[in-house]
């Protein structure tokens, strides 16, 4: 059987959230709130797209449907 050698796994792990404490650290309060602030515009923007996409396909099916629906009720018509 294979032992997993943890070091493997725990050294990049500690290393990247020393970089990551470091760079927090280097930020000043104003700096982090900016970052933030830009996270948050970008993630309300992915949320807004995505939101819209899917209110544009649900409404592009029941437009769809609808004019499928006149078709076939035209094609019935005796005039």
């Amino acid at each position: 059987m294979k032992t997993l050698n943890m070091d493997k796994f725990t050294s990049p792990l500690s290393y990247f959230w020393g970089v990551i404490c470091t760079l927090i650290g280097a930020l000043s309060l104003n700096d982090i709130a900016i970052v933030i602030g830009i996270i948050l515009s970008i993630a309300t923007f992915c949320i807004n797209w995505a939101y819209k996409r899917r209110d544009f396909q649900h409404k592009k099916t029941l437009r769809e449907e609808h004019y499928a629906k006149l078709n076939k009720d035209s094609n019935n018509c005796d005039l």
